[in-house]
């Protein structure tokens, strides 16, 4: 009876180290922002996220910025390639009708001729550079069918890509107050439009050159200056000026970040495109390059039931771009151990995660684990 019982008690499963695990807290740092005055806004970058917002987020008009929903729509429609002009499109009476509106009122357009054949990359710099309200108009009836039905595709595609404050209404060119969005949506619509290799491609051109109208003209004043790259300007009497801007960030082990900010409710335009190079300047400095975990740091203390321990390290360096307003704090998963293990063993691995970026390394022995005595194992409760 004695016997069966200790050799019972030495076969069973042996039970699991305890671990005790590192503080792991790191700081950030206190975030201050050259906002413009008056307005809203946000900053973010690309991978991160909004970092940041100012001022009031309820959705308001938008102006022009709502033509980067009229091209992504337009070219989930359409598709285009980097490269590619794409179909020709026959303009028509009612394309010009729609330049004569917007020329009346004193909207932003491009002259058009009945008659006249446009490729759909030519209509999409016409909406992008110049803003130009008609083409806006005539490119989304030429890829829907009608207003109504661009309307629905555009407010549908913008709710499954999360800008659920934003609104497309009445026209395909953001005159219409009714269209309304919030600096975080606005920012959102930014980072996709960069993300399409047609929009970002377009939204970094000065000029182009379109049937009739000849050369035309970014609107945005700021483009190639301070690193600018984009991306869409907007201004109505109901919006006041708006910028949607973009900025490239070189850091100092060669990686790049791509800065977004959105400025809105501005006196006029350009009080929203100065607005940005103060608020893009403060917000550079915030990025740095990090090295959370370094190779051999411990993360925590391995202590078996049998009383060995041993410390955990990682194994590699982790290294990554961070903005300095957000704690870079690891996660740690560690395995169960309840068995000997040479030194080395990987027992864990330690995440680190930076905006929408993550980074792994594996958490090590330092030493190794013994497993238990014999007679451990026979007396063990």
């Amino acid at each position: 009876m004695v016997v069966g019982g200790l050799l019972f008690n030495y076969l069973r499963p042996l039970p699991h180290a305890s671990a005790s695990v590192a503080s792991l807290n790191d700081a950030a740092q206190n975030v201050k922002l050259d906002w413009p005055v008056n307005g809203s806004g946000a900053i973010g970058a690309e991978g991160f996220g909004v970092l940041q917002t100012h001022g009031s987020q309820q959705p308001r008009p938008t102006a022009s910025t709502a033509k980067l929903v009229t091209a992504l729509a337009i070219l989930q429609k359409k598709p285009l390639h980097s490269g590619e002009q794409g179909p020709t499109i026959t303009l028509t009476n009612k394309d010009v009708d729609l330049f004569n509106h917007y020329f009346a009122i004193g909207g932003s357009y491009v002259k058009v001729e009945a008659g006249e054949k446009i490729t759909e990359y030519q209509a999409l710099q016409a909406i992008l550079l110049p803003s130009a309200n008609n083409m806006a108009d005539s490119l989304a009836i030429w890829a829907f069918g009608s207003m109504d039905a661009y309307h629905a595709y555009a407010n549908n595609m913008v709710k499954q890509q999360g800008m659920t404050a934003t609104t497309i209404a009445a026209d395909a060119n953001g005159m219409s107050p009714a269209t309304k969005s919030t600096p975080a949506d606005l920012f959102k619509l930014g980072e996709l439009a960069l993300q399409n290799a047609v929009i970002s491609e377009i939204v970094q051109q000065p000029s182009a050159v379109i049937p009739v109208h000849g050369i035309i003209y970014s609107a945005n004043a700021r483009l190639g200056s301070k690193d600018i790259i984009g991306i869409k300007t907007g201004l109505t009497d109901e919006a006041g000026g708006c910028y949607i801007f973009a900025s490239k960030l070189s850091l100092d082990n060669g990686q790049t970040v791509t800065l977004i900010g959105v400025v809105t409710g501005q006196a006029n335009l350009q009080s929203a495109l100065a607005a940005s190079e103060p608020l893009a300047r403060s917000a550079k400095k915030y990025f740095s390059v990090k090295t959370p975990i370094k190779a051999g740091e411990a993360f925590a203390t391995l202590t078996t039931p049998w009383l060995t321990n041993a410390t955990v390290v990682a194994k590699e360096d982790i290294k990554m771009v961070s903005w300095n307003g957000s704690a870079l704090s690891p996660e740690v998963k560690l395995a169960n151990v309840n068995r000997s293990l040479p030194a080395g063993s990987q027992v864990g691995t330690a995440i680190v995660a930076s905006g929408q970026h993550k980074a792994t390394t594996p958490l090590v022995l330092q030493e190794a684990i013994s497993g238990p005595s014999w007679q451990w194992r026979l007396k063990r409760f």
